[in-house]
């Protein structure tokens, strides 16, 4: 164990401010100390510091952030019981309540600690006081930073904590003895009469409630509240959700914390607050949102929704933004400008996270959605180039379930036949490249997939199926599209939108499609019948009917093989052919494209690879495609000489 050559000058001239606190830091030589504080470092060194530094504070006449910051640093190697046995004892609560950010941080630093064991967190369980104190500086203080860093420390000690993670939507870590929590300090936060109503009583807006705090600092509270919950909902949905103090709840006419925080706690003619709370509805949809598969072990009535949802849909704030969308007369036209976006993204992520819930809901609400984007994207072709595009629509139709488009198109509405690849618009690429690209393959070891029972509107094969068949009708209804995308990834001033080009191309390469022959007409989902391959083959030029079964082999088969394999072939665009020579390419587009390109590459060799194929010409394809994988992003090296990168010296 080493002591730094510095510490007795710091601890010699901490002693001198104590005695006279007019005495200004030797901020130099205190930076110094810091520099030397290592693992190795005398335990005595730090204990020291962290003793005489909590003396000094209430009297320091300056900043304290130079010796708070000494005080993190010197405690950087300890834990939490090693500050316990500290005499006399780091008064933390007074940390907490002092008026000076730079104190409240290093108190906040020396609390996080216990959040390393479950064992720790549990002693910090026991001192209600201490909780309480953490708590209220949490909601009610000035600053953003120590807010963010009381809020940490708050999640720390309740993940650390938590008593069984196969019931709240986790598996077991059986290995992991540090996480095999007791709840005790959930308990302390939500069931303790004193610290649950400060959770209510410093963020209600009534006459009647506690704490001194302006309307102004209760709606911050409001929001630091409503992103715990979103947060504590993934561990503990049951103890935010049900009741736990009554007498309490009551009081603020209220079931649950939850059913405050969503139903009672914010004054929704605040514009900026109306904003807050809806971004909480769409965060509460993202817990245990099952997507295409249900994960066995999350306790609801359906296998398709969640009890967030349901919660949502029991206390109608579900149906509401649902109504928001489709209806904005519901709203002043005013609020909806700011409105607007948190609603969309509200719809997105529950079309994305519960496709086949959302199947399940009245066709007039379903045709209510298409209609709406249709709508939405009857734009000219001027604003798709240069103007301000639908992107919270766009987001919706990505996320809505492939089959519900295809469905569409029988009507003649499918609202992705309307989106251009010319004139070129990055958002439209990205989504296009989304819906056509096909699901996202869930992990089987955490999920169960949904289709087990054959009974349902959707699921992944039926979406890999309709990303395929969406494919094919756009390129029936654009037939020169891939032209478009070519010619927009050469642009390499329009740097995002040649990007989002190659990604299209990428996205294709590597599609999940399947091929599949509908299933016998079920009552509840004949709306949703995929066409036959037989019908799908209209679609195709070649006279037996064929389609490609994957991206990679689209990509071989023409137009896509006469108009993207070549330029996926030849070598990239290099700084000569760029402004200046390179000179002006401070973004290093050319670099950044050429990677892009390359990646594309690369994915379609490795799929090509894994799918096989016996077609005229396929060998040559593939040792081309190898060669040119070989010669890296920049191709093949010009016999003039090697590519000079250093532009711009």
């Amino acid at each position: 164990m080493s002591i730094p050559s510095t510490f007795d000058g710091v601890k010699s001239h901490l002693d001198q401010v104590l005695e006279n606190p007019s005495t200004a830091l030797d901020i130099p030589l205190i930076d110094k100390l810091k520099l030397q504080l290592v693992e190795s470092t005398d335990p005595v060194v730090p204990i020291t510091l962290l003793s005489q530094i909590s003396t000094l504070l209430p009297v320091l006449q300056e900043d304290p952030t130079p010796v708070t910051t000494l005080a993190t640093r010197a405690t950087a190697y300890f834990t939490f019981t090693n500050l316990q046995s500290i005499e006399p004892p780091i008064n933390l609560i007074a940390g907490f309540k002092a008026p000076s950010p730079p104190i409240n941080l290093l108190a906040l630093s020396l609390l996080a600690k216990a959040g390393d064991t479950s064992s720790e967190a549990a002693i910090v369980a026991g001192d209600s006081t201490l909780v309480a104190s953490l708590v209220q500086l949490w909601l009610c203080t000035a600053s953003t930073e120590v807010a963010q860093a009381a809020l940490d420390t708050l999640w720390m000690l309740l993940e650390v904590d938590v008593s069984s993670r196969l019931e709240n939507g986790e598996h077991d870590h059986p290995g992991d003895k540090s996480h095999a929590g007791h709840g005790l300090f959930w308990r302390r936060v939500f069931t303790d009469r004193d610290i649950y109503g400060q959770l209510f009583g410093l963020c209600s807006l009534q006459k009647d409630a506690p704490g001194d705090l302006s309307k102004r600092e209760r709606t911050i509270a409001q929001g630091r509240l409503m992103a715990l919950l979103a947060k504590a909902g993934k561990l503990r949905w049951d103890i935010i959700s049900t009741s736990q103090v009554p007498e309490i709840e009551v009081k603020y006419q209220s079931t649950s914390l939850l059913h405050f925080a969503t139903t009672q706690m914010v004054q929704t003619s605040d514009i900026l607050m109306h904003m807050t709370l809806l971004t909480f509805f769409r965060d509460l949809l993202e817990i245990d949102g099952p997507g295409l598969v249900a994960r066995g072990h999350v306790q609801s009535t359906s296998t398709v929704t969640s009890p967030a949802l349901e919660f949502l849909i029991a206390h109608e704030v579900h149906l509401r933004m649902l109504t928001y969308y489709l209806d904005e007369s519901k709203l002043d036209s005013v609020d909806l400008i700011y409105l607007s976006g948190p609603i969309m993204a509200y719809v997105a992520r529950y079309a994305e996270l519960y496709p086949i819930h959302l199947l399940q809901n009245p066709s007039s609400l379903l045709d209510g959605i298409i209609s709406r984007i249709n709508r939405s994207l009857a734009i000219s072709a001027t604003q798709w180039a240069h103007g301000e595009v639908p992107t919270g629509h766009l987001a919706i139709l990505a996320s809505l379930p492939r089959t519900l488009l295809v469905e569409a198109g029988k009507h003649g509405a499918n609202p992705v036949l309307a989106i251009p690849t010319n004139p070129a618009n990055a958002e439209a690429l990205d989504v296009l490249a989304k819906i056509f690209h096909g699901p996202l393959r869930a992990q089987k070891s955490e999920s169960m997939d949904l289709n087990t029972s054959g009974q349902t509107p959707t699921d992944w094969d039926h979406e890999a199926a309709a990303a395929r068949i969406l494919y094919f009708q756009y390129l029936n209804k654009h037939p020169n599209f891939w032209d478009h995308i070519v010619s927009t990834a050469d642009v390499l001033v329009m740097k995002d939108v040649a990007l989002s080009a190659i990604t299209f191309m990428r996205a294709i390469a590597t599609a999940d499609w399947k091929s599949l022959s509908p299933a016998p007409p079920h009552p509840n989902v004949s709306r949703f019948q995929l066409p036959s391959e037989e019908e799908l083959g209209q679609l195709s030029p070649a006279a037996g009917g064929f389609l490609p079964t994957t991206g990679a082999w689209a990509i071989l088969t023409p137009p896509a093989l006469t108009t993207l394999l070549p330029y996926l072939f030849k070598p990239p665009k290099t700084y000569a052919d760029f402004v200046g020579g390179g000179a002006g390419d401070a973004q290093n587009v050319v670099w950044k494209v050429a990677t892009a390109k390359h990646d594309v590459l690369v994915a379609l060799r490795n799929r090509l690879q894994e799918t096989g194929g016996h077609a005229e010409g396929f060998e040559d394809i593939m040792q081309t495609l190898q060669q040119r994988v070989n010669d890296g992003p920049w191709g093949p090296v010009q016999s003039s000489g090697t590519q000079v990168l250093t532009t711009g010296l």
